[in-house]
């Protein structure tokens, strides 16, 4: 007999909810539709009191019987992802990701207080939870703690913004790898360098539209929807990378890389100059 995806997470969800332990849990992403097959995966993240035993969330793995194609307990257990389970679900791989609650608001209140303001272990961007918990999907909140913690990041707190805008603006200072690369029209450590200049500029552009960076993915479609920033911010983006593809466009993709930097700087003084608040100086 067939079991939607939808029917099948469903059922999981309650058989986890049943566990004392387990206070929350929410999907990121999409849950209308789930993905199919290829198309992506699921993330359930779970926040508990206590992280319930092996001995619980394996018999929650045997209890969904042939609806799981295949279940793993810890495949992971440490680290920024908490304690990690995994199934398939109808063809699509499906992450049960568990977290205690009073971690999950320490790490929360020393992001938004900015002790953060950069990507750790190469691919984590702490500011990134931020953004997952804000628009994270409810499925159980049996004492409202994602509810109030979705509320509590509601609204982007300004000195958050203004430490990362300096802390990603600093860092853009440093242009002696970009140059060095300039210099010998070296296509591969051109990009190396351009790639982290580009992630140092989306942090500060993101950070001055009061949105929390949720990865590189999807960044233009985000930057689409920005108020503040530099005219054709996408396009030049594009472009920065397309003339950087060659070792006769390096030079060109520098200059323009720098202009569309310039462009942001003088839109973040005019930001704060417009609001009346005093700037000191990032230049």
């Amino acid at each position: 007999m067939f079991h939607s995806t939808e029917e099948i997470i469903h059922r999981l969800i309650n058989n986890i909810s049943i566990m004392d332990e387990v206070q929350s849990i929410g999907i990121s992403g999409s849950k209308n539709p789930f993905p199919k097959e290829a198309e992506g995966d699921i993330d359930i993240f779970i926040y508990c009191n206590t992280i319930p035993d092996f001995q619980k969330r394996n018999v929650i793995m045997d209890e969904m019987g042939y609806l799981l194609q295949e279940g793993k307990i810890n495949v992971f257990d440490e680290g920024h992802w908490g304690i990690g389970d995994f199934g398939i679900i109808n063809g699509v791989e499906t992450w049960l990701m568990y977290f205690t609650v009073n971690e999950t608001l320490n790490e929360v209140e020393a992001i938004l207080n900015g002790d953060y303001p950069d990507k750790l272990d190469n691919y984590y961007y702490p500011v990134g939870r931020c953004a997952m918990l804000k628009n994270i999907n409810i499925l159980y909140d049996k004492n409202d703690f994602l509810y109030s913690l979705k509320e509590r990041l509601s609204d982007y707190p300004e000195k958050l913004a203004k430490t990362l805008v300096q802390y990603h603006f600093d860092k853009l200072e440093d242009k002696e790898d970009l140059e060095r690369a300039v210099i010998r029209k070296d296509v591969l450590f051109y990009h190396f360098a351009l790639d982290i200049a580009i992630d140092h500029f989306l942090q500060a552009l993101f950070a001055m539209n009061r949105t929390y960076f949720p990865s590189r993915k999807r960044t233009l479609h985000f930057i689409e929807k920005f108020n503040i920033k530099p005219e054709k911010c996408n396009e030049k983006l594009l472009e920065v990378v397309n003339l950087g593809s060659y070792s006769e466009g390096i030079n060109q993709s520098y200059k323009l890389l720098n202009h569309i930097i310039d462009e942001l700087k003088v839109l973040y003084k005019e930001q704060y100059l417009g609001n009346g608040v005093n700037f000191h100086g990032l230049f």
